[in-house]
């Protein structure tokens, strides 16, 4: 009876012995390869290029910057807020290279601060208006008068007048007024309403052209009234 009991006994102890085995050993080779392996890395997107300012152009509403590539990176209108209209020309010129403040005349003119910038633009923005700034006939004026500084922008108007220029290029406009100017005679192109030019009770903003008594463009400001105000 022993002797079948023992065999059996045996039979148990080796199946249990060949369940409880380790599992093979993984190979060297193979447990290098699934280290590393590794997940690609995600490229790093290219920085965007920054604008380079390289054209302002002063029309008979506001101020349009445009970079190198012809799109626009900044503009602003008369009536905004003198924040923003720095913002622009500071793109394009840098911080000014002077301010001031012109006193106004009471009820007739504003008060105007003004900030000048290198390539001879400045900006007069009026202040102390006691009113909203798109309820006052001329929040805000750029001019701007010849200047040596080479600041890689371009300053022109909508047609391409530049300061500088000449008058044949004016004429070729046809300015819709002119009248004497104490550099020359400003010549009033563009205007925004042109159906009440020379309405003698009104009014319509244009750009001025100063030409000199040489026929050289020496300045330029806008908006100009076609009336005196």
């Amino acid at each position: 009876m022993l002797s079948r009991i023992l065999p059996l006994a045996l039979v148990v102890s080796l199946a249990l012995s060949a369940c409880s085995s380790p599992a093979p050993a993984t190979s060297p080779s193979a447990a290098a390869s699934s280290s590393t392996r590794t997940a690609s890395p995600t490229p790093t997107p290219e920085p965007a290029a920054e604008a380079v300012p390289a054209e302002l152009v002063v029309l008979n509403v506001g101020v349009q910057l445009y970079d190198s590539e012809g799109t626009e990176i900044g503009a602003f209108g008369w009536a905004d807020e003198a924040t923003r209209a720095l913002q622009v020309l500071e793109l394009a010129f840098g911080a000014p290279v002077s301010t001031g403040l012109i006193p106004g005349e009471g009820a007739h003119t504003a008060d105007y601060e003004t900030y000048t910038f290198e390539g001879g633009l400045t900006y007069y923005t009026a202040v102390n208006l006691g009113k909203p700034r798109n309820e006052f006939h001329t929040p805000a004026i750029v001019r701007v008068d010849p200047s040596t500084d080479d600041t890689g922008v371009d300053i022109q108007t909508p047609q391409g007048l530049q300061v500088g220029g000449t008058l044949a290029e004016v004429l070729a406009l046809s300015p819709v007024a002119n009248r004497p100017h104490i550099l020359g005679t400003v010549y009033m192109i563009d205007p925004v309403d042109p159906s009440i030019v020379g309405a003698a009770e009104d009014s319509t903003d244009t750009i001025g052209i100063i030409v000199d008594g040489a026929g050289a463009i020496v300045e330029i400001m806008t908006p100009f009234p076609t009336n005196p105000l």
